[in-house]
């Protein structure tokens, strides 16, 4: 595939905007890997402009697709038993067309279905070329889009929607939330799913595009609750997150029209993203940088996060033309700036996430263009996600069979209280304690002024929560409830006191 010498136009003495536009032409005439590459690219603020961003938003995405005839044949020979019920009643033309997947309507006896397929995976001959042609282009302007570890990210980017299996995976994991979700999600039919063929009911409701067109701004704060949610509570990360794959539900939900490119995120990272998700909305700087490089490369580093700070100070916010931004997704955009900057080698679901919200304050934008109030929704959707996630906890908790697991494994908090009593009672028999007032102005609280009676008050809150989890089962019915809230009280004292124990 080789690159027209007229597709593409010099930036010196032009406009950036102008240049993007032609880039974005250039990608859609090239098609292939080259529009893949454009897609990956949107709303990537780590490496474009506002300018290039805005144009970009505009790709038009037109791929062939998988025919109809090919998922006929696909159904009646991966299903012989509901197969030829499916092809029959499948729909003449695709509901979509994405880079990697085609989904046709079908009917059966009543029931409203999806048939998806996936599309060939992109050769490593065409990764190859396309790797060629772009470093053909010769703009020193848009060396950035040449990086090396750009390009490697987007290698992953595009092997992240090869299996159709892996997608399963990643539906029937939610599935088991049963619901129990922000967002809706499609439930695959298992009967109906093979390694070639994804079926599920559809996910009815407005389309989001039509709603953010029109200058709803509701939905977009769905969707950072969804994005939210995604990232601390799933384990996962949506890196193809696009307004014509999502509906708004009759209940009043997000709903997943698809999940095209899932990425999974470690698994103990939970923590660091709430830290980071709520340093960055408080525009904390140190604390985002040591939790953002926690997510980026798995470990602390004081090196590190001295020069990320250093960075996050020299990044200035880009001055948006004729558009409100709210200023959570400017702090995340900055944010992922001085990262780049830093050259450490970045997690795909890093990137995506940031990718994701930058995304989200555009649409915010677009609705505030078009009349809405300007809240910064994206803040806003902090706290009902964290909400969520410690009802969802808590409940686990209140569960029987889990609480009694959870029971047994506390021995080990149990065991740490012990041996902190006996470290305190070593240092009261010492005389190494101090029981006095602080009357100093620092607010860091060392060893030598803990109060005395925290340790006995985590106790008693400990106490009481087991006794709470063990026997409150066996409670009479008008006091379910005032068991259930001395529960919780006491999980919030106990975890209060351990915060409070440095």
């Amino acid at each position: 595939m080789g690159l027209r010498s007229d597709s593409l136009i010099r930036r010196s003495g032009v406009q950036t905007d102008v240049v993007a536009v032609r880039l974005r032409h250039a990608f859609e005439e090239l098609g292939g890997v080259f529009l893949a590459y454009g897609v990956y690219l949107q709303w990537r603020s780590d490496v474009l402009t506002s300018g290039e961003i805005e144009a970009l938003g505009s790709l038009q995405v037109d791929v062939p697709g998988v025919s109809r005839e090919a998922v006929v044949q696909l159904l009646t020979s991966e299903l012989p038993g509901t197969g030829a019920a499916l092809a029959a009643g499948l729909s003449e033309k695709p509901v979509w067309k994405t880079l990697n997947r085609t989904a046709y309507a079908s009917k059966v006896q009543d029931q409203n279905l999806i048939v998806q397929v996936a599309h060939v995976p992109v050769t490593e001959a065409a990764v190859a070329e396309f790797r060629q042609g772009l470093a053909a282009l010769g703009l020193p302007q848009l060396v950035a889009l040449q990086a090396p570890a750009l390009i490697d990210e987007f290698v992953e980017w595009l092997r992240t929607s090869e299996s159709l299996e892996d997608e399963r995976a990643y539906l029937d994991a939610i599935s088991q939330y049963g619901g129990d979700t922000g967002a809706v999600y499609p439930v695959a039919m298992p009967l109906m799913c093979t390694p070639k063929l994804l079926v599920w009911a559809p996910v009815e409701g407005a389309p989001v595009e039509s709603l953010v067109a029109k200058g709803d701004p509701a939905v977009c704060g769905l969707i950072a609750r969804a994005i939210f949610e995604q990232f601390c509570a799933l384990g996962m990360v949506e890196c193809d997150l696009r307004l014509d794959g999502m509906v708004l539900t009759p209940q009043g939900k997000l709903g997943f029209r698809r999940v095209s490119r899932p990425a999974a995120t470690p698994p103990g990272l939970s923590s660091a993203a709430l830290e980071y998700i709520a340093a960055a909305i408080s525009r904390d700087a140190a604390l985002s940088s040591r939790a953002l490089l926690r997510l980026a490369i798995s470990y602390e580093s004081p090196v590190l996060e001295k020069q990320l700070i250093s960075q996050l100070s020299a990044v200035d916010p880009e001055l948006k033309v004729h558009r409100w931004f709210p200023q959570s997704a400017e702090t995340f955009e900055a944010n992922w700036r001085a990262i780049s900057r830093l050259g450490v080698d970045r997690r795909l679901y890093v990137d995506c996430l940031h990718r994701n919200l930058v995304a989200t304050g555009y649409w915010i934008g677009d609705t505030v263009r078009l009349g809405a109030p300007a809240k910064d929704l994206i803040a806003e959707a902090q706290w009902p996600v964290v909400g969520r996630i410690l009802q969802s906890r808590v409940t686990s908790l209140l569960n029987p069979d889990e609480a009694m697991q959870w029971a047994a494994s506390s021995g080990l908090l149990m065991l740490g209280v012990m041996k902190e009593s006996s470290r305190l009672a070593g240092e009261i028999r010492d005389n190494r304690l101090s029981m006095g007032f602080d009357i100093t102005t620092a607010r860091t609280r060392t060893e030598s002024t803990r109060p005395a009676w925290l340790l006995p008050l985590g106790a008693l809150m400990l106490g009481v929560l087991l006794v709470c989890l063990r026997w409150g089962t066996l409670a009479p019915a008008a006091m379910i409830l005032p068991v259930r809230v001395l529960t919780i009280a006491a999980f919030a004292g106990l975890f209060w006191v351990v915060l409070r124990i440095r």
